[in-house]
């Protein structure tokens, strides 16, 4: 029975330990000094136009720098024009 009684003792102190970390890490990550709490409505939208902005200006500069291809050859490695 004492067998019985350590094991369950056991088991609660392992899972009170791995809530008590789940917590830290939640805490510290998502609250803490490394983040933040979720965007509400207005900031989310005010920074996926913001992202949307960033794209455009990524797919114009793709449009006006566009990559040059290497040569099929194996042996030759410069790029062609």
């Amino acid at each position: 029975m004492s067998g019985l009684v350590l094991l369950l003792v056991l088991v609660g102190l392992l899972t009170l330990a791995g809530s008590a970390a789940l917590f830290f890490v939640t805490y510290k990550y998502y609250w803490g000094e490394r983040g933040t709490p979720p965007l509400t409505g207005a900031e989310r939208r005010r920074q996926k136009e913001a992202e949307l902005q960033i794209r455009a200006k990524q797919i114009e500069r793709a449009r006006k720098n566009p990559v040059t291809p290497r040569s099929p050859d194996f042996w030759d490695n410069r790029k062609r024009p």
